[in-house]
């Protein structure tokens, strides 16, 4: 039980960085950065993301014996990739609308949700009406305090410009660190620990427009880089105690303690964090299709 529930809580890291990703879209609006650039940014991170945990799932696996199970044949994957194809074309359709500039970001939201309601009424069959009018609910009432969170960081955010504290911090920091790959350092160890005590989403809209003038004039570093790297390893915070969300959301799911869960997924950070400085120092990863198709 606890290898599985290390396994379901690491993996929904790649949720966030693949997209089409909220964190990224707020991490692209408060930092003015290419909401597009981000989203195509994320795709090879995601990917390595997958492929370390994968690593580390084959190696425990080997070590404890784990039972492996049949082989899965031709026929019955080719009958759920033709299933699941139309759901997994929901982020081709977003990002490849907005890459060509089909539409824009906002407008590929109300893309994705017009496709989702008609795959979920006509294909799938498991969307009624009085689901519609719950999920819409759910809906209004997350953005609604989302929205909340993202007006006081904008104020918090325009207070610290009044105050000039990114011109500040900008400045003692060039002075203090004279190489971009010590300054990742500091920031990936300052998102971990801050991470673990404030609540992902209030920390990004927070951090994200001091971090991005400082990364990209002090250093010369790309904001779409900055943007993934900062979002991941902000997202890794959710799998470590006090405040990680995701502890809380599996406790209530399995019943176990908070001590428990924090135990099941600890030795899953060693692959998450392999996977953020590879992200860190190798920016090629994220920058590699952006760049290809012009951003």
């Amino acid at each position: 039980l606890d290898f599985a529930v290390g396994i379901t809580l690491s993996s929904a890291s790649i949720g966030p960085i693949l997209p089409p990703s909220v964190p990224l879209v707020l991490f692209g609006v408060i930092a003015e950065v290419s909401i597009t650039g981000l989203f195509l940014g994320g795709i090879l991170p995601g990917i390595l993301i997958a492929l370390c945990l994968m690593v580390y799932v084959y190696i425990v696996g080997r070590r404890r014996g784990y039972y492996v199970s049949e082989r899965i044949t031709g026929k019955r994957l080719g009958v759920s990739f033709v299933r699941a194809f139309p759901a997994l074309l929901t982020p081709v359709i977003i990002v490849g609308g907005m890459t060509l500039g089909i539409f824009s970001p906002t407008e590929a939201a109300t893309v994705a949700v017009l496709y989702a309601v008609l795959l979920g009424f006509v294909l799938y069959r498991g969307l009624t009406w009085k689901k519609l009018l719950e999920v819409s609910r759910e809906t209004v009432l997350g953005t609604s305090r989302l929205l909340f969170v993202i007006a006081n960081a904008l104020l918090f955010g325009f207070a610290l410009t009044i105050g000039e504290m990114p011109q500040q911090t900008a400045q003692w920091v060039s002075t203090v660190f004279d190489s971009s790959w010590a300054f990742l350092l500091l920031l990936n160890v300052t998102l971990l620990i801050l991470g673990a005590i404030i609540e992902n989403i209030i920390l990004l809209l927070i951090l994200a427009p001091m971090i991005v003038p400082i990364a990209e004039k002090s250093f010369g570093l790309d904001p779409i880089h900055i943007g993934v790297v900062m979002v991941f390893a902000i997202m890794i915070g959710q799998y470590t105690p006090p405040m990680g969300m995701s502890l809380f959301v599996m406790r209530g799911i399995t019943g176990q303690s908070l001590i428990q869960i924090s135990k099941a997924v600890a030795p899953f950070l060693v692959p998450l964090i392999a996977a953020l400085m590879i992200m860190t120092y190798v920016p090629e990863v994220i920058l590699f299709v952006p760049r290809s198709l012009g951003f």
